[in-house]
């Protein structure tokens, strides 16, 4: 009995990890997500499914839950000013509703940390993005309308996703996983393998230059820091002040040369409209720097918002820049508080892979520079029912726990 418990509440865990990746019911139910009215109603009720599970799960171990919830306190901090800022936000309902989400979230990530170790969190995410690998590819032979074509390019897989830059940072976290795995599990490896190469395979398929190329960057920067943060500090200060005067000059002659690099790829330099957004975004940042424009009220339904529409000639859903959304609905305040804890944590993954060798502790590392990477273009710092805000959550509560364990 206990057994059949133990499974049936990973399994349930699974269904959870996978609404907040992305469910195969979203495009069947919303027709390819044209449906905007049934997307939204379908996936809160989703998401309100998994709010009620990880609550209740918490309350079946609130000792121990409530020991994790008191392990980090920028986290909740950051929370804090997230209500705060109901009080100056330009819609404050919209504001109260997605700190539910957000809290929802975090709560859930919480139950993770509470409940299974971060090698046993990686394995369950490596099943359930196995499931979604398989789905894409079945909705790519079987539903082709839905899993094939995205804006600007009919070819571009997008698979269960509504767009192929989902499906390009989904599988970017799903290869950081398996290979993670792979590398540091020896069961099974050649699954892990072959989930690394079906990732990398959906990553292509996406035609996201973006993803692809942070998926060669987190594969180089596992072996980087496996390395090289294990040498003596004599020959470790170095080869790292090299790596990174050698990243730093990369990018310059990059930058310099973007015409005939991108151009090569069939790519510009405005990056999809980004080059444009984030100017416009700026300039709204500079009429409200310190506190921003209230957690999640900026881009719904706000006349400020038609600005930056109005500038670029297209429908923005947020900066497509994590560090912007955070600095244009927080303003300057919540972008110190995240920054702080971020930098903290950072340090301490560094410290805590040199004084204690385990895998888990290169995990936390081998993450935070996926959340820098997918932040520079995209949107998932303090975003609700996102997957990479759980993980976020539940990475750095249980790498604190694991540390306590070997103390």
């Amino acid at each position: 009995m206990r057994k059949f418990l133990i499974s049936a509440e990973e399994i349930v865990t699974i269904i959870c990890l996978m609404i907040y990746s992305g469910t195969p019911l979203e495009p069947l139910m919303t027709n390819g997500f044209t449906l905007k009215e049934g997307d939204r109603l379908i996936a809160r009720l989703l998401f309100t499914c998994t709010y009620i599970v990880g609550l209740s799960l918490i309350t079946l171990r609130w000792k121990k839950a409530s020991y994790v919830f008191s392990k980090d306190k920028f986290i909740w901090i950051l929370l804090g000013v997230c209500i705060l800022s109901s009080f100056w936000s330009l819609d404050s309902d919209t504001t109260l509703r997605r700190i539910l989400g957000l809290a929802g979230t975090m709560f859930f990530g919480v139950y993770l940390a509470s409940r299974y170790t971060l090698k046993e969190q990686l394995k369950l995410c490596a099943y359930m993005l196995g499931i979604s690998a398989f789905m894409c590819i079945l909705f790519a032979v079987i539903f082709p309308q839905y899993a094939i074509g995205s804006a600007g390019d009919s070819t571009a897989w997008r698979g269960i996703y509504h767009q192929k830059n989902v499906l390009g940072m989904r599988f970017l976290l799903s290869g950081a996983i398996f290979f993670f795995l792979a590398m540091t599990t020896r069961k099974n490896r050649w699954i892990l393998w072959f989930g690394y190469v079906v990732s990398g395979l959906l990553v292509l398929l996406s035609k996201s230059t973006t993803s692809l190329g942070n998926f060669i960057i987190i594969t180089a920067a596992f072996l980087i820091y496996y390395r090289i943060l294990n040498l003596k500090y004599k020959v470790m200060i170095p080869v790292v002040t090299f790596l990174a005067t050698f990243g730093i000059a990369f990018y310059t002659l990059f930058v310099s040369h973007a015409d005939t690099i991108l151009g090569t790829v069939g790519k510009d330099t405005t990056l999809t409209g980004r080059a444009e957004l984030w100017p416009a975004v700026l300039q709204m940042i500079a009429k409200r720097p310190w506190l921003g424009y209230g957690y999640g009220a900026f881009w719904e339904n706000s006349s400020e918002s038609s600005l930056i529409v109005q500038t670029v000639q297209w429908k923005a859903p947020n900066a497509h820049n994590g560090f912007l959304d955070l600095w244009l609905e927080l303003g300057l305040l919540g972008l110190i508080v995240f920054g702080i804890g971020f930098v903290i944590n950072l340090l301490r993954a560094v410290y805590l892979i040199r004084w204690n060798q385990t895998s888990q502790n290169l995990w936390l590392l081998v993450y935070f520079t996926y959340t820098i990477l997918s932040n520079l273009t995209e949107t998932t710092f303090l975003e609700p029912n996102s997957l990479e805000w759980t993980l976020y959550v539940s990475a750095i509560l249980s790498s604190k726990l694991s540390t306590r364990a070997n103390l």
